[in-house]
């Protein structure tokens, strides 16, 4: 914007240089009148004609020149005051945007970190719903019964293309049939080296002929899927309901025994499929395991409780069995 006072400078030159034009031609003009015979004279002389001519004319081409040059001089300082008020404004402009903007930002950030800690606040509380929840389910649910886990003696699966294994002869425990707390603390092996009673539940289902069989294909698969990196115990498995089980002993195969083959874990699915199909010997272990847990699940039904298949299908023999049934396709309908 031009200011009032760069406006009336500029003026001021074109006034000034055309007053001093207008009194140098008066001033010439008076000369020519005074003078006459003097500037008759003179305008014989072409050499001095011109002389004179320029005399006249330089002052005013020099005088008018000045007043272009203030002129600009003027104009250039009025664009120099407008572009430092127009950076002035832009950086007073800049300044509020990141003000506001660091304002929003931090009310922003504020928001979220409220929002997590109400989330934080009510998974804590869910956690703690489910956590009395489960602990009061599990106070509820009785313990495995001490009574005998198989209906019956199993016929022993004949697999051509396995050895036939060592099984211990005891004769003190060999008569007792294996109970149903034994059955299931074998299925899911000893914890650690400290485990007293998942040892002696081992020793018992390796001594019962009828589990002898399960139990040492168990040891064989959980072996076989150690070495590939694969262990039940980190398995993401949705725990299927009694129904599902009782279900399977059954014969029913299909959507009604679908729950049995949630595993939720992409990758052991995609080793232990991987290897079912490339590794002959972990295909054959994988298909009696498969075929002498389902025997012995037939006969553990018949007696079990649902509280007791539930408690049976945490182990980790009925987690190996979840994930092989699964990518082997043995819960799929006939």
């Amino acid at each position: 914007m031009k200011s009032t006072s760069d406006t009336n400078g500029e003026k001021a030159a074109v006034y000034i240089a055309l007053a001093l034009t207008v009194i140098w031609a008066l001033g010439g003009l008076v000369m020519y009148l005074a003078y006459p015979n003097v500037i008759h004279e003179l305008s014989r002389d072409q050499s001095l004609t011109a002389l004179v001519l320029v005399g006249l004319l330089l002052p005013i081409i020099l005088l008018w020149m000045a007043a272009l040059i203030a002129k600009s001089l003027l104009t250039m300082r009025r664009e120099t005051n407008d572009m430092r008020t127009s950076v002035e404004k832009m950086r007073k402009t800049l300044q509020i945007q990141v003000a506001e903007e660091s304002e929003t930002r931090d009310r922003w950030i504020q928001s979220q970190l409220a929002q997590i800690t109400a989330m934080t606040k009510q998974t804590d509380h869910r956690l703690s719903i489910l956590t009395e929840k489960t602990l009061a389910e599990r106070d509820e649910i009785p313990a495995p019964r001490n009574t005998s886990a198989l209906s019956q003696k199993i016929a022993e699966v004949v697999d051509e293309n396995q050895a036939n294994l060592p099984l211990p002869n005891d004769k003190k425990t060999s008569n007792a049939p294996i109970t149903i707390r034994e059955l299931i603390k074998a299925l899911n092996f000893p914890d650690n080296e400290h485990d007293v009673d998942g040892f002696q539940a081992l020793r018992r289902a390796k001594g019962d002929h009828t589990t002898s069989k399960l139990i040492s294909e168990a040891q064989n698969v959980l072996t076989m899927l150690s070495q590939d990196g694969i262990y039940v115990d980190d398995l993401r498995v949705e725990k299927p309901a009694a129904s599902a089980w009782r279900s399977f002993a059954k014969g029913i195969r299909g959507k009604d025994v679908a729950a049995l083959g949630m595993v939720r874990d992409r990758t052991a699915l995609t080793l232990a499929n991987t290897r079912l199909k490339h590794d002959i010997e972990f295909r054959e272990t994988v298909h009696t395991f498969l075929t002498q847990f389902d025997a012995v699940l037939r006969e553990f039904e018949k007696t079990a409780e649902n509280t007791e298949l539930t408690e049976m299908g945490k182990t980790r023999s009925a987690l190996a069995f979840m994930l092989l049934g699964r990518v082997s396709g043995a819960f799929n309908a006939r």
